[in-house]
């Protein structure tokens, strides 16, 4: 009995473990972006808690077309149920409160709603005028904001379309999504102006419009002008427009007055251009834009790409095996909700996947997908957060989903919160424990760098700051290294640089006295001075070449060395590359690589060269060009190896000193390659340059040939191995 009972309670147990994953499961993948736009894996922030649908809210008329879902402090839900015109409010358990549909006007007539699109909810606090309290309800097709009681919904007031001058009489007004900020102004979208958001008084007032988007032609017209300019003003313009609105939370903004995050919907012609935005992070084309109370967009996007919902992104919509669409082009934004702590998250309506990030703009988890499981969703279109949970509203099956956040996601939270607060010691124990549970999550290394950073110890935020590849911040760390480094040995960096600048002019006097006796000498040179001769060469192209052929002053063994100092010179270069130039490390490469990427333009140029000056009657023999084109690497090898030790000291614009040594070092050797051969085959300075193009050409030629014939030699082994292989089997 003992014996079956231990069994039966393991087997127990083992369900148990069993039941707690299957709870803990959810049917999408949470990640975020490294900073070459690859996906790391995430634990996940928020989890699946319950889906509800007309069934399960106890509704009698069905949701038909919900098009906005919003939640109060209070966590009450409230739901724009479009399709039949009317707003269903529940309490923070989703037990239906009240259901707004037919009411009485301040005129005592019956009124009703006609395809009602967003809500917003001011509570009591929210504004400093409290007649701003309220439901405000987007009563589109009928031109107006309506506004109720957030306890009884009963009706308050109408607020019709401003009038203005601004604003046309015959313009339509359609609004859409509005918000309300603590001075109880008024900011609404409408589908039908172009001119930006409306801003309205508490009693509907028209102030001004903010916020205009920005103003696209389309492909077809563009061609047309460049066509002909003078269409220009034939043009038809595509106006972007805004879809939704929310008001900032404001924690972690330093900008303080009332925050604005607005969405954008973009022309399929500007697709390529949000694309680019991903990484530039302009404004111009980014989907979501945080304004402030004159229109301007302040929006943080420090992360590594712009905060515009997925990265790996194409202008494409593909099959899948199931051959159901799978849409990767760039996101489309429905909506935009702001979250405790300064974190904001959109909606992407093409995924239906859930972008957060913090006030800086960093990615901190993306989340959701497609489908009819518990978690997923069928056609997003709208979120909103009820206290740290969220709600996305799935306007294709009439129903809502809310997400639960994980221990994981709290330590997010907490994290994010002391910062916010400037207590980054605190900030820190979070931001570590975050990297116990995802140690891919780049933006906790960044954050922990830069408290490093704040704290004075730099040479700590630069190993943090490497493991995020953040080569921004680790080139503001390294100056400070630096200059730490530099304030305490001054003094023998000068000295130093004296000594270095001594004991180069004591060898060039060294170098210019040893050419000057090798000049007068009679016999052959030794090798140290067929070396050396590749100073004066370097400095006097057309006599040295004229001496390195007639009187002999270089050899084939000198040629070989400055060959294999050229292979080493580009050796080092592979892997004492400083940090900033090569972060990845991409850059080594094997020794033997390093000697084919030398040899084969060197021989490709010395034969096609040889090919053609034969028959264009070049003096010089195969080996004069060899020896001349070697003697033209001399200056690579020291511009190489001191661009390579100045990527180590040097940071940020500073490395394009480093660029621009490498760039003399090609171009010298340029230089020298075509004036030796000037010299070499006694050519005028046209037919030495139609020389060059042709020797350019046959090295192209010469390398097809060489691709077509191993091709057939693969082929023919490959022929042969299934000859072979078919005889072997009869």
């Amino acid at each position: 009995m003992k014996r079956l009972l231990k069994i039966v309670s393991f087997v127990f147990v083992l369900l148990m473990i069993f039941a707690t994953g299957a709870s803990a499961s959810t049917p999408y993948s949470t990640y975020t972006y490294s900073i070459l736009g690859e996906t790391m894996s995430s634990p996940h922030a928020y989890v699946p808690d319950v889906m509800m649908n007309s069934a399960s809210l106890g509704l009698e008329v069905p949701l038909s077309q919900p098009t906005d879902i919003e939640a109060d402090k209070d966590g009450n839900i409230y739901i724009t149920d479009k399709g039949n015109n009317r707003i269903v409010v529940t309490d923070k358990y989703y037990e239906v409160k009240y259901i707004i549909s037919d009411f009485v006007n301040e005129h005592g007539v019956d009124d009703r709603m006609s395809s009602p699109t967003s809500t917003f909810v001011v509570n009591d606090g929210d504004c400093t005028n409290e007649e701003c309290n309220g439901l405000y309800v987007c009563d589109t097709f009928n031109s107006r904001l309506l506004v109720f009681d957030l306890e009884t919904g009963e009706y308050i007031k109408s607020i019709a379309k401003p009038e203005s001058e601004l604003f046309g009489a015959d313009a339509r007004y359609s609004p859409i999504s509005c918000v309300v900020d603590k001075y109880g102004s008024i900011y609404v979208v409408s589908q039908d102006t172009t001119e930006g958001i409306i801003v309205m008084t508490s009693r509907g007032e028209f102030i001004n419009f903010i916020g205009a988007p920005k103003v696209t032609v389309s492909a077809l017209d563009a061609l047309k002008q460049m066509i002909s300019p003078g269409a220009a003003n034939n043009l038809t313009f595509v106006p972007t427009t805004y879809i939704s609105l929310d008001i900032d939370t404001g924690a972690g903004q330093d900008q303080g007055g009332e925050l604005i995050y607005a969405t954008i919907i973009f022309t399929s012609d500007d697709h390529s251009n949000q694309e680019a935005q991903l990484v530039s992070k302009s404004s111009d084309y980014s989907p979501v834009r945080l304004l402030n109370a004159k229109g301007a967009d302040i929006m943080n996007r420090n992360g590594f790409f712009a905060p515009s919902g997925e990265v790996a992104v194409m202008s494409s919509v593909k099959k899948t095996a199931s051959n159901k669409d799978t849409y990767t082009g760039v996101s489309n934004i429905a909506d935009v909700t702001s979250g405790p702590n300064g974190v904001w998250s959109i909606i992407d309506s093409e995924r239906s996947k859930v972008y957060t990030y913090d006030h800086d703009g960093n990615l901190l988890y993306a989340f959701g997908d497609k489908g009819i499981q518990l978690g997923n969703v069928q056609g997003a279109s709208a979120i909103t957060y009820q206290g740290t949970n969220i709600i996305v509203l799935d306007g294709k099956s009439n129903s809502f989903t809310v997400y639960r956040r994980t221990d994981y996601g709290d330590l997010l939270d907490q994290a994010i919160y002391y910062q916010n607060q400037r207590d980054f010691d605190t900030a820190v124990k979070y931001w570590r424990e975050v990297l116990t549970r995802n140690n891919n999550f780049d933006t906790a290394y960044v954050a922990i760098g830069k408290a490093y950073y704040r704290s004075g110890e730099y040479e700590k935020a630069i190993e943090y700051y490497q493991n995020a590849y953040d080569t921004e911040n680790y080139a503001t760390a390294f100056k400070e290294v630096r200059k730490e480094k530099m304030e305490k040995l001054f003094i023998f960096l000068i000295i130093g640089i004296v000594i270095v600048v001594i004991l180069l002019a004591k060898w060039f006097k060294y170098v210019g006295k040893v050419n000057k006796r090798a000049q007068h000498k009679s016999g052959r040179r030794t090798l140290w001075e067929e070396l050396l001769y590749g100073f004066h060469l370097m400095f006097h192209p057309y006599d040295g070449y004229w001496d390195l052929k007639h009187e002999k002053r270089g050899s084939v063994r000198a040629s070989v060395i400055f060959i294999a100092l050229t292979i080493l010179a580009f050796f080092y270069q592979s892997f004492g590359t400083g940090y900033y130039s090569n972060p990845l490390g991409n850059a080594y490469s094997g020794f033997f690589a390093q000697i084919t990427s030398v040899l084969i333009p060197l021989f490709l140029w010395i034969i096609s060269n040889w090919c053609f000056t034969t028959l264009f009657d070049g003096e010089g023999s195969f080996k004069d060009i060899f020896v001349a084109t070697s003697y033209a690497l001399f200056p690579v090898p020291a511009l190489v190896i001191i661009s390579t030790i100045l990527t180590n000291v040097f940071v940020g614009s500073e490395t394009q000193i480093c660029t621009m040594l490498v760039s003399i070092a090609y171009i010298w050797m340029g230089l020298l390659i075509v004036m030796g051969m000037q010299v070499t085959h006694d050519y005028s300075m046209g037919k030495n340059i139609l020389t060059v193009i042709a020797t350019i050409v046959g090295m192209v030629i010469i390398m097809f040939i060489a691709l077509l014939f191993t091709t057939l030699i693969q082929k023919m082994v490959a022929l042969v191995t299934t000859i072979i292989s078919e005889l072997s089997y009869r």
